[in-house]
Formats: C-alpha cells, structure tokens, sequence
C-alpha cells in the first residue's frame, strides 16, 4: 500500500463534525431521494412475490344477507276452492329472506403457470435488490468523485494562494528597485501584470472551490457549514490484480447481474405464455343456506340446505392465434435480452480493463511526479536565491515559479484522479463496500 499524506483547511463540516469521505458516504446515502424510492419499489416488489399473487392458493368467498318486508295484502280465492273463508285481509304482513353460503375455487392445473410466475416474482426481487445495489453504489462514485474534486481544488487554491503571494513579494522588491531608479518601468509593469494574473486565477479558483463544496454538501444534504482542519490520508491498493477483478465483475457487477435477472425474468415470461395453450382444471365446491319467512305464503317458514362441488374444464382451441402471437414476442423479447447482456458483459469487461490500465498508469506516473515534484521545488529555491542576489532576472524568476505552480496542479490531479480511478474499479468488479 503507498500512501500520500495531503493536509487541507478545508470548508465542509456538519454540527462541528470533520466529514470525512466515509461520513460523506453515510449523509448522502441517508438523504438520497433515488435511493428511497428504489427501496420503495423493492418493498412493493416483494409484497408481490407471494404464492397468492401467482395464483397458486384458493379462492373462498363468504357471503350473507337478509331482506325483511312489510306489505298490506287482499286475497281472494276462486270458489272451487274449499276454504272456509272467501276472502283475506292481511295489513302490516311480515317476510323475511335470509341466505348465507360459502364457495371454494381452487385451480388444479393451468399448464404450471403459477409456479413459472412465482419464479418470475422472484427474479422481479432479486433484481429490485440489485437496483437499489446498482443506486447506491452510483451515489458512493458520485460523493467520491466530489469528495476529491473539492480536495484536488482546495490544493490547486493553496498553490495559486502560494504562487499569488511569491509574486506580491516580487512586485513589492521591484517597486522599491524601481523608486530608487535601479530597473526600468517595463520590469516593473510585467511584474504588475503577473501579479494580477495570479490574483485572477486565485480567484477564479476560490471561486471554483466554493461551488464545489456547496455541490459536495448538496448531495450530502447537509445546509450549515463551519470551517475545519480535515486530515486525509490517501492511501493506494497495489495489489489489485486484473484476473481477479474479471472473474469478480462477472459474479458480483451489479448491472451484469441485473442483465442476467432480465434475462431470466423474459425465460420465464416465455413459459407463462406457453402454459395458455394447456388445459385449465378448476375445483369448485360450495356450501349453501336459505330461509325463507311470510305471513301470506300458504308456506310460512321455509328452510334449504345445498352442497353443490364440480370440476371444470377449460381447452384453449382458438383465440385469433393472440396466444401464438404472445409466444412469438416472447421469444422476441427473451432473445433481445440476451443481446443485452452480452452487450453489457462487454461494455463492463472494456471498462474494467481500460480503468485498471489508466489506474496502474497513473500509480506510475504519481512515483515519477513524486521524484520530479522535490526536483522543481529544489530548482526552484535555487532560482529564488540567485534572484535574490541579483543573478537571475525577472523573467527567469517568474519562468522558474509558473514551472513549479503548474506542475503541482498537475500532480495534485493526477493524484486525486488516480483514486477516483481506484474506487470506479471497486465499482467495476463488485467489489464497492457500503
């Protein structure tokens, strides 16, 4: 493991906390709208994933009910009939209607659709799981992509700070060479004019830095910032070996693995089209009870008890070939899917090879930079104090001081990319921890 030891007064903390890049991991993670939702559409998903969803347990059904009535009637009876009264007045007479039954339904078989959409359910989960996976690891990228943003910035600002501060003292020496008539106005003016330049690009680069913590709190969702010292040590994996990122990428990558479950989610979409063109048996049985009251009925009370159970049978022979149709796109559809996961197989591969190839390059160009950094800072005092004493010129001061600025900026990015780089590979290979 290499280390880089960068200390930074930097702007990003939270109720006096240090943020760290963990601790930034953990906010944005916590406030992420994308996130939540994803795990609401997780939650549902698997509420779905049960045998009843897929059709697989019973159907019972209860039902009751009673009607009471309250009617005044006149009956009158032919005369062949032998009644001894002729005639019938019934006011306020009551009748009652009570019934209750129950059904069970049950498919016995339907061409084992139930058990092919159960499967598909739970495939709909596990890649649910993986989408809120595939979302939290693009939101840790997102913060470590900032996180270091801001860091490579800050450090950028403190050389344009360091870089403005040498050309104050430079104008400053000059001005009084000046007043005592020793340069001439034209040393004296492109002093002038490299002074503001370095006070342009300051500020310009503060200016850059603070949109760069307010994007970097955004995500975190954090509002209130206070000024505090953040230690960061960054440290490197050299040990991250290209086979094994590979044959990890393929088993862990979220978005192959979510591929591979599309995959199968359409395999199964297949079968449940071709489980319509089998039989459906259906079980039915039912319980039932009526009761029948009235006050003008030649029957005043009346009671039934039923049971009534069947099996039917259902044989798909023509529906204008939509079945036919159905498998057709099924098949479509499961063979586009499979081009899609080969095509993401290969973008994740090419990626993986590329960031490893551009990670392992910068770790070689960050030991080259490292040796070259203490030669440009030693070439610099050098040329610091022979301007000093007055053997080297204006202009070759100023050349030896931008040399060293710029390629401190460049080491600076080389540095923070290359860790960004480091953790893209994590990302790559399945291998990103939360």
């Amino acid at each position: 493991m290499k280390k880089w030891l960068i200390i930074f007064i930097c702007s990003f903390s939270f109720a006096q906390e240090t943020i760290t890049l963990q601790r930034a991991i953990e906010y944005t993670l916590d406030s992420s709208h994308e996130i939540a939702i994803a795990k609401n559409d997780g939650q549902i998903i698997d509420n779905n994933t049960s045998l009843g969803s897929a059709g697989m347990l019973p159907n019972i059904i209860v039902s009751s009910g009673y009607n009471a009535s309250l009617s005044n009637s006149n009956l009158e009876f032919n005369p062949f009939l032998e009644f001894d009264v002729a005639e019938v007045n019934a006011n306020q007479a009551v009748s009652t209607t009570f019934s209750s039954s129950a059904g069970f339904s049950y498919t016995l078989f339907n061409g084992f659709n139930g058990i092919y959409t159960l499967k598909k359910f739970k495939y709909l989960d596990e890649s649910s799981k993986e989408n809120i996976r595939y979302q939290v690891e693009n939101k840790i990228i997102d913060v470590v992509v900032k996180y270091y943003e801001y860091l490579n910035l800050k450090e950028i600002n403190n050389v344009l700070k360091e870089t403005y501060q040498i050309s104050q003292d430079r104008y400053n020496r000059l001005l009084e060479r000046y007043e005592f008539g020793s340069i001439s106005n034209l040393e004296l003016l492109n002093a002038e004019a490299d002074l503001n330049t370095d006070l342009i690009n300051l500020n310009n680069s503060s200016l850059n830095l603070k949109i760069s913590n307010n994007n970097l709190n955004l995500l975190m969702g954090i509002s209130d910032t206070v000024s505090t010292v953040i230690e960061d040590e960054i440290m490197f994996n050299n040990n991250l070996n290209l086979e094994y990122l590979k044959t990890q990428s393929a088993l862990n990558n979220s978005s192959i693995l979510m591929a591979q479950l599309n995959y199968n989610i359409a395999g199964q979409d297949l079968k449940i089209s071709r489980s319509g063109l089998a039989p459906k048996i259906d079980l039915i049985t039912s319980f039932s009870f009526n009761q029948l009251g009235s006050e003008t009925s030649f029957i005043s009370k009346q009671s039934d008890q039923s049971f009534f159970g069947g099996i039917n049978v259902q044989i798909p022979l023509f529906n204008g070939n939509l079945r036919r149709s159905t498998i057709k796109n099924a098949k479509i559809n499961l063979d586009s899917k499979k081009h899609q996961l080969e095509s993401i197989q290969d973008n994740i591969y090419t990626a993986l090879i590329n960031t490893y190839e551009s990670y392992i390059d910068g770790l070689s160009n960050l030991e080259i930079q490292e040796k070259s950094l203490n030669t440009f800072e030693s070439n610099f005092e050098k040329s610091k104090d022979l301007y000093l004493i007055g053997q080297l010129s204006s202009v070759d001061f100023r050349e030896s001081q931008v040399n060293l600025m710029n390629f401190k900026m460049i080491y600076s990015s080389n540095l923070f990319n290359t860790k960004i780089q480091e953790f893209i590979l994590y990302q790559l290979s399945g291998l990103l921890n939360y």
